[in-house]
């Protein structure tokens, strides 16, 4: 675990990172300097892709990030992963067993000697599904256990085919919050010892900062937006169909979802306007046009061979079926 004791800490130090580089966000919106451990965050995507590629199915992680907090600066030093049992499906949705834990780590700079000296700067969490932003629910646990100004949340999206990406969220000198999209999303690149002393963190793409504000046909349209059945959530997407009988449940108005929150898969009967607005984007990757295209022609060699069995077996029942020679 990537931490360290008070006496230990010295300015020095702070800069260099426990031995590796601080990585540097200055944002103008945010009221302070934010840094981090490139050990930290190799650290944090190591475990975002051990859950995403977890032998029981894909899960989200989460933690708690601890460091220094100096005037018009924060900087994360170390972090500590959150044991969850995910009991409302593979997503980070808290129980309150869950909550106990993670108040217990928050506390941990008071009990732990390896914390002694550190402060709890914020929190962490990958999304498996969804892009960078803060649901309802991320916001609930962000302003019930990570208050202060100071305190940031890090949300990861790691992905199969290329490098990652994180986005930090930060109260800023308003008090307001911005939580449809991170300011400036970073990549996650895998670091090695030599690369982690020489590299700053890329800052590649920024996002809009106009804030958005909800017209009554939209909060009318969120009023019958359809709801998870199993975590409460409204953030849910049209999930692809996979069989026949998924598409024949079609036909009753019933369509596949999965839910953002707790990652879970239900069928729901929705009306024809909603479907189109939750329809899931056109702009699909190389990859899953590539899993698209085998899977129709999975499907089209199965139905044919099927259909090719059906007919030998009626040729063979209708030949035995004819009449039959006399017996001499």
């Amino acid at each position: 675990m990537l931490v360290t004791r008070v006496d230990e800490i010295t300015e020095e130090r702070l800069r260099t990172g426990l031995g590796t580089n601080l990585k540097s966000w200055h944002i103008p919106q945010c009221p302070f300097l934010m840094e981090c451990s490139s050990a930290v965050l190799e650290q944090i995507r190591r475990e975002a892709e051990a859950g995403r590629d977890s032998p029981r199915g894909e899960r989200e992680i989460g933690g708690v990030l601890f460091g220094i907090q100096e005037p018009g600066r924060i900087g994360i030093l170390a972090c500590k992963p959150l044991q969850c049992e995910y009991a409302m499906g593979s997503g980070f949705v808290l129980s309150e067993k869950d909550e106990k834990r993670l108040r217990q780590l928050i506390s941990a700079p008071g009990t732990e000697p390896e914390l002694n000296g550190l402060q709890v700067l914020g929190w962490y969490h990958s999304h498996v599904r969804s892009p960078i932003f803060l649901s309802k629910r991320d916001q609930q646990i962000h302003s019930r256990y990570f208050a202060g100004p100071y305190q940031v949340a890090l949300v990861i999206r790691p992905k199969s085919e290329r490098l990652g990406r994180a986005g930090f969220f930060f109260r800023e000198a308003s008090g307001e919050m911005r939580t449809e999209s991170s300011y400036e999303e970073f990549t996650l690149e895998t670091s090695t010892p030599a690369a982690s002393e020489a590299k700053q963190a890329v800052v590649s793409k920024r996002a809009p900062s106009q804030k958005w504000t909800s017209s009554p046909a939209k909060i009318e349209q969120q009023q019958r937006e359809p709801i998870c059945p199993k975590c409460g959530s409204r953030h849910l997407r049209r999930s692809r169909r996979t069989g026949a009988i998924e598409r024949f449940r079609e036909f009753f108005g019933y369509y596949p979802y999965r839910c953002h929150e707790c990652l879970s898969r239900s069928f729901l009967k929705t009306a024809s306007g909603i479907l189109e607005s939750a329809r899931p984007s056109p702009r699909r990757r190389a990859e899953e046009r590539k899993r698209a295209r085998h899977r129709t022609r999975r499907e089209i060699l199965l139905w044919g061979a099927g259909i090719l069995g059906f007919l030998a077996i009626l040729r063979y029942l209708v030949r035995d079926s004819g009449p039959k020679p006399d017996a001499p």
